[in-house]
């Protein structure tokens, strides 16, 4: 008898046939098995792969021990195996997150490193169909839109889920078949994460009162899917995003229907960070906002809305940045970009820096120069300035010095 587990896994071999793949592997029972297949079958596929454990360094001991299980599961099999130690209660204290979320990121940032590094093709994932009918409940919760319960998709960038038709009933079926040894994460058990409390409660019931439930589950986050990628063909060029900004004109997005306006912001957000409801609501009030305001996002990410224009950004972007300049040097990079001297100022001790509070053009506010310029407000906290002598003679965008330029070369 053919396992249904083996059929779906045939079913996506030839995404992975002849690949060079990174496999991540906890040591639970569903990577043990996406492991074991692609140990018995790699030859037949000319499949080269190498297995990937990340220990989140969330409990203590017993992440130690997953990680040696992992290993010594490997080195049974003759199968290559590398760990890397991310921690996650350190990401997830100094940027406001849960533990489950920061949990992710890391992961998924390590194992992009990796395979960046090592040059492999696809990183597969053990993602299953219980993954996906669990995700939908959680981003119900969490308030989705009808365009976001699609879910966990197959392939994201290199990212590759192989097992999304197979349910944990049948990784059972198969790692009693071959009687694959596995570890368990203890932590599975409490319920003060969602996700176990969806995986045993809810998804656990629909199971007991009729499995077919799930699989009109999945044909929902389908149809989401779906409606979501035709969404984005009507409004995608709605907002636009280059070197780590995304924009949208106010008057342009308030013009679209309420569902559509949140589906932009939810879109952009989500390039970002896991976008929930109050996010979303949050932008949306900003965009109505008359003067320019910003606020706080997730993961150290910004949103602004300043004369017409609403941006999401990392507060990176407006590191404040001091450079001193040399007499003799001509040209300078401060916050990024390039500035050129010449003139007296080739041979001028300068100094460029951002903006601070109390900065003045003669008898003027700089604030109040910005404003009556309509500058905004991303702008402002940009703008790079020259000071000689404790006196500023240049500032980006509203006090010109021929003698200081933006080179055309620098872009």
């Amino acid at each position: 008898m053919i396992l249904s587990f083996d059929r779906y896994m045939e079913e996506s071999a030839g995404s992975m046939a002849g690949r060079k793949v990174l496999a991540a592997f906890s040591g639970g029972k569903d990577s043990c098995a996406l492991l074991h297949w692609l140990h018995i079958n790699a030859e037949r596929l000319r499949i080269s792969f190498e297995a990937c454990h990340v220990n989140h360094m969330i409990r203590g001991e017993n992440a130690d021990r997953d990680e040696e299980f992992s290993r010594l599961f490997c080195e049974r099999r003759g199968i290559a195996f590398r760990s890397e130690k991310r921690n996650v209660p350190e990401l997830a204290a100094a940027q406001g997150q849960g533990l489950e979320h920061a949990a992710r990121k890391l992961r998924y940032d390590a194992l992009e490193e990796v395979a960046e590094r090592e040059g492999y093709e696809l990183i597969l994932t053990a993602h299953t169909k219980d993954d996906m009918a669990e995700t939908f409940f959680i981003r119900v919760f969490q308030g989705a839109s009808p365009y976001s319960l699609g879910g966990i998709r197959l392939t994201r960038g290199s990212i590759y889920r192989p097992m999304l038709k197979i349910s944990t009933e049948d990784v059972l079926e198969y790692i009693e078949k071959h009687g694959i040894e596995t570890t368990f994460d203890e932590t599975n058990l409490e319920h003060s994460y969602l996700r176990n409390w969806v995986r045993s409660g809810i998804i656990g019931e629909i199971k007991r009162y009729n499995p077919v439930f799930l699989d009109k589950v999945i044909q929902l986050m389908e149809q989401s899917a779906e409606l979501d990628s035709e969404t984005e063909k009507r409004l995608g060029g709605v907002y636009r995003c280059e070197n780590g900004v995304c924009i949208m004109e106010t008057d342009r997005l308030l013009a679209l229907t309420p569902l559509e306006q949140a589906w932009v912001i939810r879109r952009v957000l989500s390039g970002f960070f896991r976008a929930e409801k109050r996010h979303v609501d949050n932008v949306l009030a900003l965009a109505s906002e008359g003067e320019s305001v910003r606020i706080d996002l997730p993961e150290g990410f910004n949103a602004e809305c300043s004369y017409g224009r609403l941006r999401v950004f990392h507060s990176d972007l407006l590191k404040p940045v001091e450079v001193f300049k040399a007499a003799g040097e001509k040209r300078l990079t401060a916050g990024g970009r390039v500035l050129e001297f010449s003139g007296a100022l080739e041979q001028a001790e300068l100094t460029v820096r951002t903006r601070r509070n109390g900065d003045r053009i003669g008898s003027k506010k700089l604030k109040d120069i910005f404003i009556n310029s309509k500058t905004e407000l991303f702008d402002r906290d940009r703008a790079l300035i020259a000071e000689k002598d404790g006196k500023i003679i240049w500032t980006e965008r509203v006090f010109q010095n021929p003698d200081i330029l933006f080179p055309k070369d620098s872009g």
